[in-house]
């Protein structure tokens, strides 16, 4: 199978190139799988045309699709299959159909070539008559039928498998039709794999007459469906695909595995895709490429007036009806002749036609969205902004009406130079700051108005613009990059005015500081802390306020929190964005310090959640039973990723935070450091709780930088106690408390009290243990939360077994109500002897929606020690073997096997042969594969 990349792990298959005329959609598994690659969603055709194959009486088949359904792979499988048969395949070409009796000629050749015995003679006498009705002679039709299938008969059992046929010419397909009654119970198939025709020519009633006699059968090769488009996706890139990816693809291909495959391709060379969490994302704010227009056929033809078309068609296609008349302006050509070349790329299903409601023109529509964006991506520079330049033009005489969806402003960008650039500005710049603000187009809209503004200081101005579109839509290379285009060609400095207003060059500087910490530009950064920056404005107020935010980007929140916390009374001095960013980055500095965080006043900036809303709230004073509103909280406000993620991870919606997770991890960092790291946090404990060390490990170590690291270290010391290596967990716990000591942090600590405390009570050291108790009761009293509260109680009764703090610790945990913080803490206080058979079920039940395999199987050791019985026996076996499968595919060794289920190698090695010999494995590696793929059953 061929590969457009040496060095790209994906194979693509599955989309002609034209050069070779391949059209393969099988999708190849791992070898270890053992067996020919199956095709995804194809194994009930290969099936029908097997049985078809095997039916002496219906010696015709047909199957049709697009171009591109994988007709190809599908006859692959079925050559892979035919047994003892002799086996006859060829693909025609559109040179085939010019030539009489072309197709039947080679299908004769190709068979007699391939025949055991000598059928030269007979055969050599049909051929010969072929060629002499192909000059202009016409011998009788029924003997050269006789003939063609005589010498097919003599080569039974014979199957001949032809792709693209519907490039066949006239005379062989009259002539097919002709012979396959004497074919009829001879052990002789020909399966013609062909494209559908919307044109009831002569081919198709040919076909319809073999089907109505019972002489022929004929299959559809349907698209993928969703769940099979993401099934090849991760075959393909190696990874299961996230719903984001899996749906742009799907969408884009409508299911075509030709588009599908050469999307991801796409993808993947562009840099699109990212892998977190062993899932394939979209790259937030990436710029998804469009599929080469060479991989869909037909498109560039020798008729370059309908190629043309297309590409106006692809232009216009947003203003429905209309794009009719404007592709006869951009050609010059009469609308007739533009409908006719319409009529044509209608005809192989290059675009589909429609009726608008209440409209009596027709709407043309790429059939495939992939398509369109091709086409598009090979319209030349010069052709774009003359394209664009006639619909300009008319949208603004007034000859076909405005959309109301930003498509006056996607003209303007792509015109440049072709029509009024001061008004072109002025237009983009006010779509900018409508109602469109948070649509992405809007960073392309600016950056266009910036390249066309007639003076330095309207250019500087919209790059300011720019710049926190940018910040807001988390393009945060693309925000430092317009920041550093104003400031570092001395547009803002100089003797004479600024080019840029007070107000412009400070929210400039502060969304720079922002930037600069997404792309880890810590030298500037440093620059700003020493007030050596040129850039900072010139008033002290804000230009301490960005110093200050500066030093929290830096990890040094203890030394910003005293600056910021004398803002608080001078707020309403700033500028609004500045006041904004500021009490936010206090309320985070307070909370991560330990101070006590002055709550701000509810006030809305363009729909987004008040400072108040972050994810430290969730954190530090957040209420688990909030509704798990997407994508705003009770107040209507809209909330960021991070904050989405706490609060579904809060309530035990764990597939959908997971999604947010993978999502904004594998994108671009924002604005928020903090809120990505505890999302870090959050993600691995789920991992952790279902299994995936490996993978909570890869996150862990993705994750440090520098920021907050301690949180991670929890994280990593809670894998390495499951995996039995429990000293390297205690040094672990000590080196996160002394990273957080030394930069004043506070949150996160008390978590590492509390298992500090429990390991030193394990190994019998107590008198240490109650020495990190009262740590971790004077953490959680500066912390002053429900949850530093309830780590504290839960750490008393534990390692002290008091059954007061015990008893308040579960009275917390059922009003905070969050499914995995009461589970783990029921767990926890039953181990002291404290209503176990009660809690113990509690907090087995809880675990069961979450998937928190790991920990299921750990309470029920814990419950077989108490005498409690454990419920749903068959359940408690298929977790147990998928627990297993899980464990296996991340690579543990069987003695980390037996430190996590809490036995012994031995018996970890007879659970691992019993698992292998029910499912059908082999080895470690095929069942890896198998997870990946889903196609493990327990």
């Amino acid at each position: 199978m061929p590969s457009t990349e040496k060095e790209s792990p994906i194979v693509l298959v599955g989309y002609p190139i034209a050069a070779t005329h391949q059209d393969h959609a099988m999708v190849g598994r791992s070898e270890a799988a053992g067996g020919p690659a199956p095709l995804v969603g194809r194994d009930e055709l290969v099936r029908d045309v097997l049985d078809v194959v095997a039916d002496d009486s219906v010696p015709v088949m047909t199957l049709l699709g697009t171009a591109g359904a994988g007709s190809s792979a599908l006859l692959d499988a079925v050559s892979a299959r035919v047994g003892s048969a002799t086996l006859v395949r060829l693909r025609l070409a559109e040179a085939d159909q010019v030539t009489a009796y072309c197709a039947a000629h080679r299908v004769l050749t190709a068979a007699t070539s391939a025949a055991r015995g000598d059928h030269s003679a007979v055969a050599a006498s049909v051929v010969a008559a072929l060629a002499r009705n192909g000059a202009g002679k016409q011998p009788a039709q029924h003997q050269l039928a006789v003939a063609t299938s005589m010498v097919l008969r003599r080569l039974a059992p014979l199957v001949v498998l032809v792709d693209d046929a519907h490039w066949a010419d006239d005379g062989s397909v009259e002539l097919l039709a002709a012979s396959t009654e004497h074919l009829a119970g001879s052990a002789c198939t020909i399966v013609a794999a062909m494209r559908r025709s919307p044109a009831h020519d002569a081919r198709s009633k040919a076909f319809e007459g073999l089907l109505r006699r019972g002489l022929a059968r004929s299959r559809s090769i349907r698209p993928f469906t969703a769940r099979q488009s993401a099934a090849v996706l991760a075959e393909v890139v190696g990874a299961v695909p996230d719903t984001s990816l899996a749906t742009a693809l799907h969408d884009g291909s409508r299911g075509n595995p030709a588009l599908l495959l050469a999307g991801a391709a796409a993808y993947r060379r562009a840099g699109a895709i990212g892998f977190v969490d062993r899932h394939a994302v979209l790259r937030r704010g990436s710029r998804v490429p469009p599929v080469d227009v060479d991989v869909v056929p037909g498109l560039r033809t020798a008729d370059g007036f309908r190629w043309r078309v297309t590409k106006c068609m692809a232009a216009y296609e947003c203003l429905g009806a209309d794009a009719v008349e404007l592709t006869g302006r951009a050609l010059g050509a009469s609308e007739q002749r533009v409908l006719e070349a319409l009529a044509s790329l209608e005809a192989d299903r290059t675009l589909r036609r429609t009726r608008a409601r209440g409209a009596g023109r027709p709407l043309w529509r790429f059939s495939f969205p992939a398509v369109r964006e091709s086409v598009l991506a090979a319209v030349g520079p010069f052709e774009r902004r003359l394209f664009a330049s006639i619909a300009v033009k008319a949208l603004w005489s007034g000859d076909i009406p405005q959309p109301d969806d930003g498509v006056l402003a996607d003209f303007l960008a792509d015109a440049g130079t072709f029509v009024d650039a001061e008004r072109s500005v002025d237009e983009l710049v006010r779509c900018a700051a409508g109602d469109s603000s948070d649509d992405p187009r809007v960073m392309r809209w600016l950056a266009a108005a910036a390249e066309l503004a007639p003076t330095r200081r309207q250019r500087a101005a919209v790059l300011a613009e720019h710049c926190a579109a940018c910040v807001r839509h988390g393009r945060m290379t693309d925000a430092e990059h317009s920041a550093r285009t104003v400031f570092e060609t001395g547009t803002v400095f100089g003797t004479g005015s600024p080019l840029l207003q007070p107000r412009q060059w400070r929210r400039l500087a502060l969304h720079r500081v922002l930037a600069l910490a997404a792309c880890g530009e810590d030298s500037e950064l440093r620059r700003v802390i020493d007030l050596s920056a040129r850039w900072l404005p010139p008033d002290r107020l804000h230009r301490e306020l960005i110093r200050a935010i500066a030093l929290c980007l830096l990890n040094r929140w203890a030394d910003a929190g005293p600056e910021l916390r004398r803002y608080r009374a001078r707020w309403g001095e700033l500028d609004s964005q500045a006041s904004w960013w500021g009490r936010r980055f206090d309320f985070t500095a307070a909370v991560l310090c330990g101070a006590q965080p002055v709550t701000a006043p509810v006030e809305q900036r363009g729909g987004e959640a008040p400072p108040h809303h972050s994810l430290l709230l969730a954190l530090a004073q957040g209420d688990p039973r909030r509704e798990a509103h997407e994508p705003t909280d009770s107040a209507g406000y809209r909330l960021h990723a991070v904050d989405r993620f706490q609060v579904q991870w809060r309530a035990g919606n764990w597939d959908r935070a997971m999604r947010i997770a993978r999502s904004s991890i594998g994108g671009e960092p924002g604005a928020d450091p903090v809120g990505r790291l505890f999302m870090h946090h959050g993600a691995i404990q789920v991992l952790t709780a279902q299994g995936w060390l490996g993978r909570a490990r890869n996150l862990v170590a993705e994750a440090r930088c520098g920021r907050l690291e301690h949180v991670l270290d929890h994280s990593e010391a809670t894998v390495l106690r499951l995996l039995g290596a429990d000293d390297a967990a205690h040094d672990l716990l000590r080196s996160g408390l002394r990273r957080a000591e030394a930069h004043g942090l506070v949150i996160g600590t008390e978590t590492l009290l509390a298992d500090l405390a429990r390991h030193q009570a394990r190994q019998g050291d107590h008198e240490q243990a109650e020495h990190s108790l009262r740590l971790l009761g004077r953490v959680a009293g500066r912390i002053g939360t429900d949850a530093a509260r309830l780590e504290l109680l839960v750490a008393r009764a534990s390692v002290l077994g008091d059954p007061s703090s015990a008893e308040a610790a579960i009275s917390l945990a059922l009003e905070r109500s969050s499914p995995f913080e009461t589970a783990i803490a029921f767990s926890r206080i039953a181990q002291t002897g404290l209503r176990p058979r009660e809690l113990l079920l509690e907090a087995y039940c809880l675990l069961g929606p979450l998937g928190a395999l790991l920990w299921r199987a750990r309470l029920r050791r814990c419950m077989q020690d108490y005498d409690v019985s454990v419920p749903g026996r068959s359940e408690t076996l298929r977790e147990n073997e998928q627990l297993l499968a899980v464990l296996v595919t991340e690579g543990l060794s069987n003695r980390q096997l037996a430190a996590v289920f809490g036995t012994s190698e031995k018996s970890v090695a007879a659970r691992l042969s019993r698992m292998f010999t029910r499912s059908g494995f082999r080895s470690r590696v095929e069942l890896a594969a198998a997870m990946l793929t889903g196609d493990f059953q327990t």
